[in-house]
């Protein structure tokens, strides 16, 4: 083999390694992005054992329905929660009305109507939502959901939401919030926060009274829908104290059965609830 020849395979063989070596640089930190998201997901998993282990024994069913209702709530930033009926949460500018007006009232006009279809949906889409991320808080009676001619009524146990003599919220209440919240978001109406206890005295210098009680819960509620987008304006807290009793306070149950705190939705829609009520 001639000393050109010799030159000529050399310089092929540093040129083909030229062109190899930006392929290497470009795959040799992929591992980086698989690492990441296993750190990610170790994180979120010794979170979840530490909430847990801040929990009384027998706590952890409802601890696991709650953390999965915040994860999937996060989540509405990427992907919209799970409300049940799809044409029950839309907006209502995506609303088909399918009720006409009856012959017997040719007065409703077509205002009223969304109103009436706007109401029903909020109400089916609260239930739907809270049923499917939060099983067990309806069946057990700690949430109930109801409507009337002027209210769709959201109740929440205190014991649910606070901690006792405490108006700071609990996780699970901040979980609960923000599935509601993102519902209320569509349905822009007066709210009424009312917070309610029992008759037990707080034997608290920081809070000395039920009247103060029920009134920093019920604000405590509000700031929390606040900060979870809903309009400031359309929001009332009420304290009721252990002046509104559900049922009378003959022993521990039916106390239970009093502390609560309600949200009261009208379905009479309104720029703002100071005009609702007093205008």
């Amino acid at each position: 083999m001639s000393s050109s020849d010799a030159q000529s395979k050399r310089r092929n063989r540093r040129l083909s390694a030229t062109r190899s070596a930006p392929d290497r640089s470009l795959n040799k930190d992929r591992w980086i992005l698989s690492y990441a998201d296993f750190i990610t997901l170790l994180f979120a998993f010794f979170v979840a054992l530490y909430s847990i282990s801040l929990k009384k024994s027998g706590d952890e069913q409802v601890l696991s329905e709650t953390l999965n209702g915040v994860f999937d709530a996060v989540q509405k930033s990427i992907k919209p929660i799970n409300i049940g009926d799809p044409t029950a949460g839309q907006p209502e500018s995506e609303q088909i009305l399918e009720v006409a007006p009856s012959a017997a009232d040719p007065q409703t006009s077509e205002s009223e109507q969304t109103d009436e279809s706007d109401s029903s949906a909020l109400y089916q889409s609260l239930s739907d939502s809270i049923s499917s991320q939060f099983p067990q808080l309806q069946t057990s009676g700690q949430v109930s959901i109801t409507e009337d001619a002027r209210w769709v009524t959201l109740d929440m146990k205190a014991g649910l939401i606070f901690s006792q003599g405490s108006y700071e919220l609990t996780n699970e209440a901040v979980a609960l919030l923000i599935v509601v919240s993102s519902i209320l978001q569509v349905y822009p109406a007066p709210i009424l926060v009312l917070g309610n206890t029992d008759d037990l005295p707080t034997n608290s210098r920081t809070v000395p009274t039920n009247w103060h009680l029920s009134s920093l819960r019920a604000a405590s509620v509000v700031d929390e829908l606040v900060y979870r987008g809903i309009d400031p304006k359309l929001l009332a807290p009420l304290g009721f104290g252990s002046e509104n009793p559900k049922v009378r306070n003959s022993n521990d149950f039916a106390r239970a059965q009093n502390r609560r705190v309600t949200l009261k939705i009208s379905k009479e829609k309104q720029a703002n609830i100071h005009d609702y009520l007093f205008n």
